[in-house]
């Protein structure tokens, strides 16, 4: 009986440490474009599209990038976020671009694609997996963005998506650093067409 009430103290505690470190979360999701949630330095931002800020948040991450940038992608064909990258490329951040090879083969992803490799950027492509459906950046080693988000104009414009950023968060980009540095190691050079 004693270990049942320790049991149920140390679950209500956990609850009430939940609440007090992310108050009204579901209302701040219902009521706000972008809610930010403080978690030490750390911090969350999230949005949804097509009409709720998606992309906007994913350029926020590309735009506030100083040193590196590691972008995932399923499908790849975004004018914005290729602008974005060119110019993060020109303010000396180092990007690298890794897609899936099946999924990027119309026209507007070759675009995209060649955009980037002309401006110097690496793209390589991977077919290893029946599809390779990630979809995140890792910014600066300290910041992931993931979600359903594709980099695409229709996952602005179009479908229901969403972002999720977790800003300053070193352990958590490390451990996307290293999956993404596997994909990376399994993918081809994209040459531009």
């Amino acid at each position: 009986m004693l270990m049942s009430i320790k049991k149920l103290l140390s679950g209500f505690t956990l609850c009430v440490a939940a609440a007090t470190i992310f108050p009204a979360w579901s209302a701040q999701a219902a009521n706000a474009r972008e809610a930010t949630t403080a978690i030490g330095a750390a911090s969350i931002e999230h949005a949804f599209s097509p009409d709720d800020g998606a992309e906007a948040l994913v350029l926020k991450v590309i735009n506030t990038s100083v040193s590196s940038i590691r972008l995932a992608a399923y499908s790849f064909n975004s004018p914005t976020i290729v602008a974005a990258l060119l110019d993060a490329k020109k303010r000396g951040v180092d990007i690298k671009v890794l897609v899936d090879a099946k999924r990027n083969q119309r026209s507007n992803s070759m675009a995209a694609l060649n955009a980037l490799v002309q401006a110097g950027i690496p793209v390589r492509t991977i077919a290893v997996y029946a599809m390779h459906h990630d979809k995140y950046i890792v910014a600066d080693q300290r910041t992931v963005q993931n979600g359903s988000f594709n980099y695409s104009k229709d996952a602005a414009t179009s479908n229901s998506e969403n972002v999720i950023v977790l800003w300053n968060q070193p352990t958590l980009a490390a451990s996307f650093l290293q999956h993404w540095e596997d994909r990376w190691g399994k993918g081809v050079a994209y040459s531009s067409r």
